[in-house]
């Protein structure tokens, strides 16, 4: 019997995995479908703020797993023993909560929960990264790394890959293109950004906008002060969002700066269509939400974060790359001029039918 209620559980590990789903949970809203969202942190705060009318949308909060590259040197092996215990305990709670409410839904979409997923209805898990890629000094644990993934891709139906399927054009490449593919079953759906609605050509623009997620903070206040002391070099108009969603901040700083502690949904969408420039980390979601509006951006990989130390090194001809806190982003922003031009066929209008698509095949 047909629920017309899905359980989508999205990562709070980066802002980005709540973003990239936006556009699906809006496309099923408007197919007349209930959705229970499981997330928690600085996401679950935003899916929240953005769904705060919709009465068709439930939460529920749930502890995410830790994150696995964080600190330095001592720090680092400490953490990362600590780290994958708590990671052990909190998987188990998290099957053990889906399987006693698994027989409310229809299916489960997971943006990277492994472990939300059911073994009596269709279950799908969106990821770009299938394969991780190892510190140099790790290299020896690449094959159990990807033997532990394939061992929890097979959990699901199918994996839906936000990336191209070709192997000379696409955004992620080792990343989403790994040579044991064949053995878990896939979809290469494209990009997904919340963007795709609301493409707009604004007459007023906005120079620079910097947008700063908070992921690891150990490393984000220094790296946002440094980028505020930058920007006062530039003499245009620059807007912060630090996407810092247990406040609600504006501050004005000397030389043409606004500091957001996060944006409304219109301001969200106002800004990225007027941004001339902008200046991001660089995760998966921001380098998919800049194919979606075609636009120029200054990335910083977040230092030991391997996935977007990669991705910048892959994609550093579309984008000015930086990955050290000495920069000069006067400098910085003269290199612009000669990155390339995206050249991306399909975009998220084209991915959601697909995605559609796929999940049909299982009713």
């Amino acid at each position: 019997m047909k629920k017309n209620r899905i359980l989508f559980a999205i990562s709070s590990l980066w802002l980005g995995h709540a973003t990239r789903t936006l556009p699906i949970i809006k496309y099923y809203l408007e197919k007349w479908y209930f959705i229970d969202i499981i997330s928690f942190w600085n996401a679950l705060n935003f899916l929240k703020k953005e769904f705060k009318d919709i009465d068709k949308i439930w939460f529920f909060e749930l502890e995410d797993y830790p994150p696995l590259e964080r600190w330095k040197w001592i720090k680092f092996y400490f953490y990362l023993i600590v780290d994958l215990q708590k990671t052990k305990k909190l998987i188990k709670n998290e099957n053990n909560f889906v399987k006693k409410i698994e027989k409310n839904y229809d299916f489960i979409i997971s943006d990277w929960r492994y472990w939300v997923y059911s073994k009596k209805i269709p279950s799908f898990l969106i990821s770009h990264q299938l394969s991780f890629v190892m510190p140099k000094w790790l290299g020896i644990f690449q094959k159990i790394s990807d033997y532990n993934n394939i061992k929890y891709f097979k959990n699901f139906n199918r994996i839906l890959i936000p990336d191209y399927e070709d192997k000379k054009n696409n955004l992620a490449w080792k990343l989403s293109h790994p040579s044991w593919i064949e053995k878990i079953n896939y979809d290469y759906i494209w990009i997904l950004s919340d963007f795709y609605l609301e493409k707009k050509d604004f007459k007023e623009k906005i120079d620079y906008l910097f947008t700063i997620t908070w992921y690891l903070k150990e490393s984000k206040n220094y790296f946002v002060n440094k980028l505020i002391k930058q920007a006062k070099k530039l003499n245009w108009e620059k807007i912060f969002s630090l996407w810092d969603y247990s406040k609600n901040e504006i501050k004005t700083q000397k030389n043409n700066i606004l500091i957001y502690s996060n944006f409304t949904k219109k301001q969200k969408n106002e800004f990225f269509n007027k941004a001339k420039v902008i200046v991001s980390r660089a995760g998966y979601t921001t380098i998919m939400d800049l194919v979606e509006l075609d636009k120029k951006a200054i990335l910083f990989p977040t230092p030991n974060q391997t996935e977007q130390e990669y991705l910048a090194k892959y994609l550093k001809d579309y984008f000015v790359i930086w990955d050290n806190n000495d920069f000069d982003l006067v400098d910085l922003s003269e290199k612009i001029k000669n990155t390339k031009n995206f050249d991306f066929p399909s975009k998220t209008k084209e991915t959601l039918k697909k995605i559609d698509k796929i999940i049909k095949k299982y009713f």
